[in-house]
């Protein structure tokens, strides 16, 4: 039997960034969506299901995103905001002994040293599901209505989940994420290589979807 889908609000505490846009001397993050790979990846963390290791394991998103016992749709905003520009600062002089080649060639291409990013606002509101495997409820895991988790460039981004009693009426999937799993569906709009927004699509459709990545 298919599990119903869990709807969900996302509230940013506090700012977060990503490498979504390239802007002048930086970049800007998409503002009217969280994607499903940073909820899924931050609920993770917060139920304690991920390793602590001092280096990054090789990125496999089908194996990890495979190992959790849920999948989400893409969090959406009807009210998308960016706050000013933001300085930033690369340190390649003082840490990680990088070579000299590196810190000469530091005030250009990827390696600048000053940068911006514009980051999305606190109590700023999203909206989604999650699809939990097998029964799973990671609100009733916890025993609370409320989660906290952690997204954004470094994890500097805190977002509160709490769950609803009612799905949103329509939600997005990711297809890059449904392509992880040999799954294939529409494209409506091409975001990122790693984040393609399916069409609008009721709830119980996209459970029925988010089954198959398995």
């Amino acid at each position: 039997m298919r599990p119903d889908p869990i709807g969900v609000t996302a509230e940013t505490l506090t700012p977060f960034a990503y490498h979504s846009l390239m802007v002048q001397s930086g970049t800007a993050t998409l503002p009217e969506l969280i994607s499903d790979r940073a909820v899924a990846f931050g609920l993770a963390a917060a139920l304690g299901m991920t390793a602590a290791r001092v280096g990054l394991p090789a990125k496999n998103y089908r194996q990890h995103i495979g190992a959790m016992p849920w999948r989400t749709s893409v969090f959406l905003t009807d009210t998308p905001r960016l706050m000013p520009p933001v300085t930033r600062r690369l340190n390649l002089d003082a840490e990680a002994g990088l070579q000299k080649k590196t810190q000469d060639v530091a005030k250009k291409g990827n390696l600048k040293d000053f940068f911006y990013t514009q980051e999305v606002p606190p109590y700023q509101k999203f909206t989604g599901i999650i699809l939990g495997l097998e029964g799973f409820d990671p609100f009733e895991y916890v025993g609370a209505d409320e989660l906290v988790i952690r997204i954004g460039l470094h994890r500097n981004g805190m977002v509160k989940l709490k769950k609803q009693k009612q799905a949103p009426p329509s939600v997005r999937l990711n297809a890059s994420t449904a392509a992880l799993f040999d799954q294939e569906l529409p494209v409506d709009r091409y975001c990122l290589h790693s984040l393609q927004l399916s069409p609008f699509m009721p709830p119980s459709e996209a459970a029925g979807e988010l089954m198959q990545w398995k």
